[in-house]
This record gives structure tokens, sequence and C-alpha cells, in this order.
């Protein structure tokens, strides 16, 4: 009886390890939609509505998608800072601290970079930069569902696979 439990429960465990795998697949993907979304928000609103970066990030703040609010909200607190320390690095510290995002280094380089132009140039220029981006992250995103499609059963099942493997030879 004992061994029938234990069993479960190294199946069990290695089941939920596959399924933590499939989420993270599906998060990272609507992570990288909620970031072009936010975009092409603030790509409108900086350049139809000329709206200034510290309101284009406040109301991004509360707007966003969830999943990436708290990158902007990040932003938004450290622009009091601002004359201090430059937009850039108001930027930079706000993607650096978003762990929640779980950007892959090369992503976070991306949405870093994006500091460099935001508030700092011409409408045309920062559209221009932030179109770069989203083209970008879309690719990105593209490759990411297709990862998500391609390996979410097989997560799912080297899970439960490697659980039962396991009791087998503890058996």
């Amino acid at each position: 009886m004992i061994r029938l439990l234990g069993a479960a429960l190294v199946i069990g465990a290695t089941g939920t390890m596959g399924a933590l795998g499939v989420l993270s697949l599906r998060r990272r993907v609507r992570v990288l939609e909620g970031l072009i979304v936010s975009l092409q928000l603030m790509e409108s609103e900086i350049c139809s509505r000329m709206t200034p970066m510290r309101e284009v990030l406040d109301m991004l703040s509360g707007s966003a998608p969830a999943c990436v609010r708290g990158l902007f909200r990040r932003a938004t607190e450290g622009m009091s800072a601002l004359g201090r320390c430059s937009f850039y690095t108001i930027w930079k510290n706000a993607v650096a601290g978003s762990y929640e995002l779980r950007l892959r280094p090369q992503e976070a380089e991306l949405l870093t970079e994006l500091g460099l132009c935001l508030g700092r140039y011409d409408v045309r220029e920062q559209a221009e930069a932030i179109g770069r981006l989203r083209r970008r992250l879309e690719l990105i995103l593209r490759r990411a569902e297709a990862e998500r499609d391609r390996d979410s059963r097989l997560h799912a099942f080297f899970g439960i696979a490697s659980g039962i493997f396991a009791v087998i030879i503890l058996l």
C-alpha cells in the first residue's frame, strides 16, 4: 500500500513538473503578446495624441495587459528621479527589475534599447523605434508560439513518463 502511494506521489510530482513546463511556455507567449499590445498603445499615444511620456507610462501601468503592468509601474515610479538621472536609466532599471516577465537576455536588451529613444527624439523617430521593437517582438512571438505548440505535449508527456520510469526502476 505504501509503495502504491509512493508511486502515485512520484508520478504526480513529475506530472506537475511537466505541467509547470507547459504553463511556462504559455506564459511566455502571453507576456510577448502583452508587450506588443502595450507598444502599440504607446506608439499611438506618443504619435497621435502627443501624450507626454510620464502620462503614457502612467496610463500603461493601469491599462496594459496584467502580465506586463509591472514594467510600466516601475517606470512610472522611476519618473520621480527624472532630472537626477536620464530616462534611459529609469527605463533600464524598470526592465531589469521586471523579473516577472522572465524575458530572455536578448529580449530584455531589445526592450532596454527602446529607452534610448523614448522621450528623447522627435515623434517620428520614437514611432520608428517602437515599430522596430514591435516587429522584432512579433518575430520572437511567432517562434514562442511554435515552441509552445511543439513542446507543450512533450513537456506533459515527459513529466508523466519520467515518473512512470522512476516508479518502475524503484519498484
